[in-house]
């Protein structure tokens, strides 16, 4: 698998991009919403990439970064979501608003995106939510990846305790103190888990 690409970015079209890497000139597909954020040609970029190999084709899917791509590769597993359409999903409604969705079994949102009913969507919820919080791509109760290190230790530890990422998540977006350290932030966690 190509896992990268640092080139020079040559064209911008609103859902794919060439990039000159080694005097070649590869045409990467990319979310529009990336796409409208890149800089002007001439520009070096980079992309987190994905190489999709079928019978009569080879595409080069390309990420922001390696979260958007991880996400990417997860819609893959589910059964009937090619490239284009999980590319479609990232890129319509953002990894953050993606995962929340999942983790909310918001279906309802995940309409919205073309090309996915009401069968697609339920598909995705429950295909990918405990796969999601296994890995504790969820972070948080918003189903934000952001957060501190120290945040990120206490989640990780509350999920290792039994706790789901959601509702690990939402105790520790609950603790007042917000900048304690790890040990702090479960213990308080844990006390509000305890409470109900």
């Amino acid at each position: 698998m190509i896992d990268y690409l640092t080139g020079k970015l040559v064209a911008v079209y609103p859902e794919a991009v060439v990039i000159e890497v080694g005097g070649f000139g590869l045409r990467v597909q990319v979310p529009p919403s990336l796409a409208a954020t890149l800089p002007q040609p001439g520009e070096t970029i980079r992309l987190h990439t994905y190489l999709a190999v079928r019978n009569d084709a080879m595409e080069l899917f390309g990420f922001a970064d390696e979260l958007d791509r991880t996400v990417f590769l997860h819609l893959l597993g589910v059964s009937g979501i090619g490239p284009r359409t999980a590319l479609t999903v990232v890129g319509w409604l953002g990894t953050r608003r993606l995962l929340t969705a999942i983790l909310q079994e918001d279906t309802s949102l995940l309409v919205t995106v073309p090309g996915i009913g009401v069968k697609s969507a339920r598909r995705i919820v429950v295909e990918l939510r405990d796969r999601l919080e296994k890995q504790q791509l969820m972070v948080a109760g918003d189903g934000s990846t952001s957060g501190t290190a120290a945040q990120r230790e206490a989640l990780a530890a509350l999920i290792s305790l039994g706790y789901t990422a959601r509702d690990a998540g939402e105790a520790l977006n609950r603790v007042p103190d917000q900048n304690a350290g790890p040990a702090d932030l479960v213990k308080s966690a844990l006390r509000i888990l305890s409470a109900g």
